[in-house]
């Protein structure tokens, strides 16, 4: 805990002094700052909590070069907790150069199929004026937060390296060839030679778009995984398909559970499955009209348990998209969703209403209700209800509550309060502009859909 204030402190005193240096002609400052609270009845101490999650974001530029941090303070004032998360804090280096790009820092890599990861890394990307061809090379340390990847019984002591090829003039499409590596412990966990690609077909009926990715373990010899996908229009631009198909096989150890977890390649994945697994997603959307359109999804998997039995799971969703207005300021959406395993199924709907009509007021309200049948024989009907009122204060600060109503099988009832106040600004020394989110704009709510679980 100490040690990732200590960080974010530094990094955010370096990035603050950096601005103080810049010339005052030539400095761009622009960042987002979200607070979001919510008071309830905790599920496990039966106490009330209240967690308040502050998230920032700040761009500082100058002459080319850029400094980027975002991270998290939480504090619940119910528990008595305090929590900091540094996600990134990276500068970017103008070059002399041409077509370079040198990053230094806390920073997201997403190069290939090998996932994912935030790290204290370097990366360097050249793509040579008028080259067909450009490199990109990358190496540094990962870093974990919160429940995700990784977790705090594993070690820590992890290096990730790597580097890639790719095109640069390849028409309507891309193709890249690499190679990753990612060390825990002193063993070598992945030896990936990745290649990843995609191409439009601008000249063909229904406009198709092929994507795929492909890792190849060259240490154990083994398919790591393998994705490939299209999106095409069928018969008319109003019917639109999408087809994916995965295989992954993190697990290299045969048919039993790798006692040591410091020699998993997916944590979390090898905790219920010692093979492989397929999955298989298609998606269809039609437009009925120019306010209402219907979709259809369906994603089926299959991978071997820790006990020999293969587990076949499906979920599957269809709906109704209405705009009334035509414009996304008012939004509709009715769906049914269905979930599928040897553990159980889940039929339920949703309803979510949304309306951006009024100037400076966003109104939105859901339901959602879910039937559950276990293979323990528990049974049970869970509802979810939600009612959101925003306030647009001034142009790039909205307020907003919300009154959310649970009834499941833990809680007769459950209601919990929130609030959400998002801030964008974007401020230039020789023209200073707040970005306007007015209630034409989608980005305040697009946020509150993706806000993290508090």
């Amino acid at each position: 805990m100490l040690r990732k204030r200590s960080i974010f402190l530094v990094t955010f005193g370096l990035w603050a002094g950096w601005l103080i240096c810049v010339p005052a002609d030539a400095a761009e400052v622009r960042g987002d700052l979200s607070l979001l609270g919510q008071v309830r009845q905790g599920d496990q101490s039966r106490q009330t909590e209240a967690p308040t999650d502050l998230y920032g974001n700040f761009i500082g530029s100058h002459h080319g070069g850029d400094f980027e941090t975002y991270f998290r303070l939480e504090r619940d004032f119910g528990l008595d907790h305090t929590q900091t998360d540094f996600y990134a804090g990276a500068l970017h280096l103008p070059s002399t150069t041409p077509g370079m790009d040198v990053t230094l820092g806390r920073q997201f890599l997403t190069l290939g199929p090998g996932g994912a990861f935030v790290a204290d890394a370097g990366k360097i990307s050249f793509d040579p004026v008028g080259a067909p061809i450009g490199f990109t090379v990358f190496g540094g340390q990962p870093r974990y937060f919160e429940p995700t990847y990784s977790s705090s019984s594993l070690s820590q002591d992890e290096q990730i390296f790597g580097g890639e090829v790719h095109t640069t003039r390849l028409k309507d499409g891309r193709l890249s060839l690499g190679y990753f590596e990612q060390d825990r412990d002193g063993r070598a966990l992945r030896q990936l030679a990745t290649a990843t690609g995609s191409q439009s077909f601008s000249q063909l009926p229904g406009l198709p778009h092929v994507y795929g990715s492909f890792a190849l373990d060259s240490g154990k010899q083994n398919i790591d995984q393998g994705t490939a996908g299209l999106d095409v229009f069928l018969s008319q631009p109003r019917l639109s398909l999408n087809f994916e198909s995965t295989y992954y096989k993190p697990q290299d150890q045969g048919e039993r559970v790798i006692a040591n977890q410091n020699l998993r390649e997916d944590p979390i994945f090898e905790l219920f499955s010692i093979s492989d697994m397929l999955q298989f997603r298609g998606g269809l959307r039609y437009m009925l009209s120019r306010s209402i359109s219907a979709f259809g999804d369906y994603s089926y998997q299959s991978y071997e348990a820790q006990d020999g039995h293969k587990v076949d799971g499906h979920i599957a969703s269809a709906g109704l998209l209405w705009l009334p207005g035509g414009d996304g300021l008012e939004v509709v959406r009715l769906e049914y969703y269905l979930f599928d395993s040897n553990g159980g199924n889940v039929n339920g709907g949703r309803m979510y209403y949304e309306n951006r009509v009024y100037d400076r007021i966003l109104f939105h309200t859901k339901i959602d209700v879910g039937s559950y049948v276990k293979v323990t024989n528990e049974h049970d009907t869970a509802v979810t209800g939600l009612l959101g009122v925003g306030y647009i204060l001034l142009p790039g600060l909205v307020w907003e509550v919300d009154f959310e109503g649970n009834r499941n099988k833990r809680f007769d009832y459950d209601y919990r309060f929130d609030f959400l106040i998002t801030y964008h600004f974007d401020y230039r020394s020789n023209k200073p502009a707040l970005a306007q989110r007015t209630a034409g704009t989608s980005e305040g709510w697009e946020t509150l859909g993706r806000r993290p679980v508090l």
